[in-house]
């Protein structure tokens, strides 16, 4: 690591961790967030119950040993929305934009890039102990990094963490799980996944002129619906370099074996589900609950397409799917 990221404290003699460098303040906020709110997952952490240590009290120690890290998967999209969550009030002018997002995650350390007032993840999590990969054209996974949320910035200089509690407002670092972090956060284990959704289940034709609204194709379950909370319905945003995207999904169930969004390169998105309201008995607590007014959307498999402005690239793309029932994707623009 540059020395400029390390400062010392002659009183302790201990080694701590300074971002002074770097001096514009969405990039140290971006890499105070990384660094501190993940860390590599060591073996020891599953055997041992030992404390997690952030990224950047591993730097102000050792680096692990390859020997030593779990093997775990993580999604980079959970880094991505941990970090928004953590600025969800800071001023936007603060937050990175996607495409920057982007290079600072998939961006090396080389004789093209030397200078440090420009940080990289690859700086704090070294492609040979973290590398890559991806599952299918759905998630870009990273090996060996685990979430903390209740982080020890113990290792940080004072005057760092000062400028980080100034520009966010927060005082504390705990995160609260139980709020909007627990629906975007997944423990950094394997993930595997069972694709348990109906393939056949086709959306819509294009030219259905009975399904096809503003350029939105719905079919199975909530086809039809004319009651309830509208579903199905979206709406399409655009800055410079990226398009955003809503879509009205209550009632869906959330979970990846039944859930899933895909992105093509032409813009076309394809969101495949399950409904799970609608139902004539409910079960809930050891009762059974006979409905007696059936206005939601009824149970079943679902289908919704539609088209973005223009071309896209699908591995840059970024979804969230809240207790809201609001499907939210940001996806960075194919551009010339």
């Amino acid at each position: 690591m540059d020395d400029t990221m390390r400062g010392i404290n002659s009183e302790e003699q201990s080694v701590l961790i300074s971002l002074e460098n770097i001096k514009d303040d969405k990039l140290f906020l971006l890499h105070f967030v990384i660094g501190t709110y993940f860390g590599p997952d060591l073996t020891k952490h599953h055997h041992h119950q030992q404390k997690k240590q952030s990224a950047f009290q591993m730097q102000a120690s050792n680096l692990p040993k390859t020997d030593e890290l779990s093997g775990s998967l993580i999604k980079r999209v959970e880094l991505e929305r941990v970090y928004h969550h953590v600025l969800k009030n800071a001023d936007p002018s603060l937050i990175v934009k996607p495409r920057p997002l982007c290079k600072y995650f998939i961006g090396k350390r080389n004789d093209s890039v030397k200078d440090m007032r420009i940080p990289l993840f690859s700086d704090l999590f070294p492609p040979e102990l973290h590398p890559e990969s991806r599952l299918g054209n759905r998630h870009k996974l990273l090996k060996s990094i685990v979430l903390i949320n209740d982080p020890d910035t113990s290792c940080m200089r004072g005057d760092c963490v000062a400028r980080f509690k100034r520009l966010t407002g927060l005082q504390s670092f705990a995160l609260s799980l139980d709020t909007d972090v627990a629906e975007t956060v997944i423990s950094s284990v394997s993930i595997k996944v069972k694709d348990e959704i109906d393939e056949s289940l086709e959306p819509a034709k294009e030219d259905n002129e009975e399904n096809n609204v503003a350029g939105v194709c719905v079919s199975g379950a909530i086809c039809g619906a004319e009651a309830g909370p509208a579903m199905g319905l979206v709406d399409i945003g655009e800055c410079a370099d990226a398009y955003l995207f809503r879509i009205a999904l209550p009632g869906v169930k959330r979970d990846e074996r039944y859930f899933r969004c895909e992105v093509e390169e032409d813009g076309k998105v394809l969101v495949r589900g399950v409904t799970v309201t609608g139902e004539k008995r409910v079960n809930r607590f050891c009762q059974v609950f006979e409905m007696q007014t059936q206005n939601l959307c009824p149970p079943g498999e679902f289908s919704v397409t539609f088209r973005l402005p223009g071309p896209v690239h699908p591995q840059e793309f970024t979804g969230s799917f809240g207790t809201d029932g609001i499907l939210e994707g940001i996806v960075l623009k194919k551009l010339d």
